[in-house]
């Protein structure tokens, strides 16, 4: 059996055994980075959940898609600008929120446990507050800008939320 002979017999399973390598190294990666390795800027590509508990967001917020699972994961993560932006969807009316964070996470219990609040994941103006104070905040500007970038883009749609303005 000539060379060339061998190596078409062999090729084919070759060919299989690198396609399955390769199988193996992009699912290693998705399990990598689902896991929560990678950047560090916040993204569900990272795993979404909380930083200090490590525990997760709850399904709704997965299922209303990436963009409002990355503004409940800026909400859980970012209380210290949340916490001052206003919400203009209505939501102080109808749910008593006092700040844009209650959309996503409920006001701290007693006992210190985390809990969630499914509004923000039905509603597009939470998110997009979020998004907006999300994009701010990792440009660096301060929380004085990024509310008064809320309150000019988004105070035109509604009733703010009662939520006193930021330390200089």
């Amino acid at each position: 059996m000539k060379a060339h002979e061998t190596q078409s017999r062999w090729a084919p399973a070759i060919m299989i055994a690198a396609a399955a390598a390769g199988l193996v190294i992009v699912a290693g990666l998705v399990v990598l980075f689902a896991s929560g390795a990678g950047s560090d800027d916040g993204s569900p590509a990272m795993g979404v959940q909380d930083r200090e508990t490590g525990r997760a967001l709850p399904e709704y917020a997965m299922a209303a898609g990436d963009q409002a699972a990355m503004a409940y994961q800026f909400a859980l993560d970012r209380p210290d600008v949340m916490l001052w932006m206003p919400c203009y969807c209505g939501c102080g009316g109808h749910s008593d929120h006092k700040n844009a964070r209650d959309c996503f996470v409920k006001p701290a219990s007693s006992s210190g446990d985390i809990q969630f609040d499914e509004h923000g994941s039905t509603c597009n103006v939470c998110v997009d507050i979020a998004l907006r104070a999300r994009e701010m905040t990792l440009a660096g500007r301060p929380l004085s800008e990024i509310r008064a970038a809320v309150d000019q883009e988004f105070s035109s749609i509604g009733p703010g939320t009662d939520t006193p303005l930021p330390p200089e």
